[in-house]
Parts: C-alpha cells; structure tokens; sequence
C-alpha cells in the first residue's frame, strides 16, 4: 500500500509550482483532485508540444490526478469546492495573494468549516511583503533569488533554460505538506502553510550559492564562488562533465589521461589549492579532456571511480542505460491514441518493495477505474458526492449528480478543452479528459 493511500488533495493551482507538488502527492498514493476554471483550464494545458490536443506539458505535471472543471464566481461552484473541501486532507492553491480570499476561500474562512485540512498557500512572494501582489513567472524569481546571477555566460548573468524556480517551488510546497500531514498525526488538526516561490528558491539555493555571503566576519577566509566558472568539458566528438572532488580524484584523472605536467602543479595540489585557483584549475582539465573522445574520456575516468559523465540532450536521455524505459520512464498511450513517454518517480525507503509511480494520465490498471467529471457551470448546475455511477462504484468513486454517459475516448472523440454550458443543456465541447484518466466521462446537467 502506497504511503498516502486514503489521503484526498484538493488543488487549484496552474502551471508548475502546484501542480508538481499535487502531482508528487499523487506518486505518494494520494487521491488528486484538480480544479479548474470553466474557460481555458490550466494555462499549461495551452503550452509545449502537442498532438491531437494533448499538451505533454501539462500531462508531464498532472499525471496521477482527477480533474474537475468549476466556476467558482458562482454559487453553485463555489458549494461543489466546498463540499470537495470537507471530504479532503490537503488544500492546496497557488494564486496571488487575496485572490482566493476574494473568492471566499481563504484560510480564515476554511479552517472554521474544515479544521481537519493542511491548507497550502504558494505564491509568488508570500502573503505579504511590498511583492506581494506582483505576478510572479519562473523568470522573475530566478533574478531574484540569485539563480541568474550565477548562470555566467561569457561573464553576463543568465536564465537557466528550465523552471528551476516553479520546480523548486513545488519540491518545497510537497515536503511542507507532508510534514504538515504528520504534525496532524499528532495533533488531529490542520494548519496553514505559507509558501513563496522566492523564499523556496533562496532557501534551496542556501548551501552553496549564498555560501560566500553566510561567513560575515570581516576577517574570515573568502575564496571566490566555485560556481561561478562552473562549466563543461569540450572533446573532440563532444561534451562531458567531470567532478575532481578530492586530491584522489584529481590524480586519478590526471594519470589515466596521460598528463604529467598539470598533475605536479603547485596549483592544484590539495583541494585548498584548488579552490584558490579555481579557475586555472577547470581550464586545466579542460585542456587535458579535449585531447580525447567523449568514450575513451567516459570510460577511462569510470574505470578510476572519477565521477564524469557525457552531457546527453533530451532526446538522448531515454536510452542512456541508468535512464531506460521502465526505470525513469516508460512508455504509454494516453486517450488521444498519443504515443508517450512518461517518467517514473523516486522510491522512498520501505522494509517491503514499493515503487513509486504516479500513473500516467491515461493508464488503466487492471480493477482500477479512473473517471472525469466536467461539470455543468450554470445557475442550475448541482453536485451531489453521495450519487454514484457504475464505474465509480467498482472503483470507490463518487460522481455527479445528473445524467451522466460513461464513454470510452475513442466513441467520444471529444477534445479535452474545458468550455462553458449556454444554456443547461450540455454541450460537447463541455466534455474533456483530464490526462490523469483512461475513461472520460460526460456530464449534462439537469434535463
């Protein structure tokens, strides 16, 4: 049995920072359940590659999740949230400061009704603070959080080409709400996490970037960042990375690379050395790599426990045989007949064998039945949890009030693009697949 089985999350959260954390539950065993707006859903949904209306984008960060589409300026979808609130463990929402407050749904509000839930607040710069109504993207927190800064590119700060940032927000955002999860062990009752995408990302870049700001006595020792001139190893037929660590490591290198000049460099020799000669210490092994090809250099250095690797792009990653399928990522079809490559999940530690997977978005599992619901957003649009359909039952689920037609993707042939009822008559572009489910349900409101 996964460790969160029984635990239910509630998310109303776009792009990464949220979702990655809900989704990281969800690997944990945790039942999802994704909110969303009646318009355009996530904004991720919206962005990266795509076939047939499936963003890989969003499916990489929503696997493992039921989805649900609300209104919540309506009375009728603001009761839908609270009735999923007074069932679930863990609320988490990742708007501007106020924004959700405005909606009725602040922590204040919620903890009266439902004090048993851990209530997650991510945003961009905290509750408070003079950023604290400012839009906050990947971009801007990486300015401000020291990450550009020590991206040099030919001595000019830099972005680092990924959501650092929002990634990091939602690793934070994951370990918060677990830890919240165990106080409530003890206790019986829930509490209010305050997270900020800024203060996760100085907190994660804590122990080395900030290291030369941490010592503050003015004659303590001061050696340049390491980091600064970070950087890769040019070949003749490619890049490598390679880490001398130790004096070990760094004779090691030096000897299985046939070098005899850099190896009795004054320079280099212990790891104070090095470290006061930074630089000159990464040109050397940059000249001593770029004398051989990327295999001889992988494979000579592995062979002396020299930790070095080659730099693989992303199309190359899957058949690197640490990164097989199977093993980081496997293979599956989601319900727009998309070939795809999903990855897995870390293990925790466990006396008995457990992997840890949150399953792709269109992976039925033999006895397990995953349906989505989109519900009908006009005046006269109800939801009762205590009506089940057949599916539901089999699997423990609880569905819509209403009339509700189970159909297999490939009878419905509906693109999963969230809409809004004209009247209270469903509509067909009112039907969608959250990528977390291999059925997609069809949900017309009261006839």
């Amino acid at each position: 049995m996964a460790p969160l089985t029984g635990i239910r999350v509630v998310e109303l959260g776009v792009m990464i920072a949220v979702p990655g954390a809900a989704e990281t539950l969800a690997g944990f065993g945790a039942e999802v359940i994704k909110v969303e707006d009646t318009q355009r859903g996530d904004e991720l949904r919206n962005y990266g590659s795509t076939r047939n209306g499936m963003s890989g984008w969003f499916a990489n960060a929503n696997a493992g999740k039921r989805s649900l589409s609300v209104d919540l300026t309506s009375a009728a979808g603001k009761d839908i949230l609270w009735q999923l609130l007074a069932e679930a463990d863990v609320f988490i929402q990742g708007f501007r400061a106020g924004v959700v407050g405005k909606l009725g749904f602040g922590y204040d509000a919620v903890s009266v009704k439902c004090p048993q839930l851990v209530y997650c607040s991510s945003t961009g710069f905290g509750e408070t603070g003079p950023y604290a109504d400012l839009p906050a993207y990947d971009p801007i927190v990486q300015a401000l959080s020291g990450w550009a800064s020590i991206q040099q590119v030919d001595g000019n700060p830099s972005l680092h080409k990924t959501m650092v940032s929002d990634k990091t927000a939602a690793s934070y955002n994951a370990k918060a709400i677990l830890a919240a999860l165990v106080q409530r062990g003890r206790t019986g009752q829930g509490c209010f996490i305050e997270a900020s995408m800024l203060e996760s990302n100085i907190m994660y870049n804590w122990p080395d970037v900030m290291m030369q700001c941490t010592v503050m006595e003015e004659d303590a020792s001061h050696v340049p960042n390491i980091f600064a001139s970070y950087r890769l190893y040019e070949c003749t037929d490619g890049w490598v990375t390679i880490a001398c660590g130790t004096d070990r490591q760094w004779q090691s290198f030096c000897a299985v690379l046939e070098d005899t000049t850099y190896i009795e460099d004054e320079r280099f020799k212990s790891a104070a050395d090095r470290g006061a000669n930074i630089a000159a210490f990464f040109d050397a092994t940059a000249d001593i790599a770029s004398r051989f090809d990327v295999d001889t250099v992988v494979t000579r250095l592995r062979d002396a426990d020299v930790p070095v690797a080659p730099v693989l792009a992303p199309e190359d990653v899957r058949s690197d045989p640490q990164s097989r399928p199977g093993r980081s990522s496997k293979s599956a079809s989601t319900p727009s007949s998309v070939d795809s490559l999903v990855r897995g999940s870390p293990r925790p530690c466990s006396a008995k064998t457990w992997r840890c997977h949150p399953h792709p978005a269109w992976a039925n599992r033999p006895g397990r039945f995953s349906v989505n619901w989109v519900m009908p957003m006009t005046p006269s649009a109800t939801w009762s949890p205590p009506v089940s359909c057949a599916l539901c039952r089999l699997n423990d689920r609880q569905a819509p009030q209403g009339k509700t037609t189970i159909r297999s993707p490939a009878d419905t042939g509906i693109p999963f693009l969230p809409g809004k009822h004209s009247g209270t008559a469903a509509v067909q572009r009112d039907v969608h697949y959250s990528l977390s489910l291999g059925l997609a349900a069809r949900v017309d409101g009261p006839a």
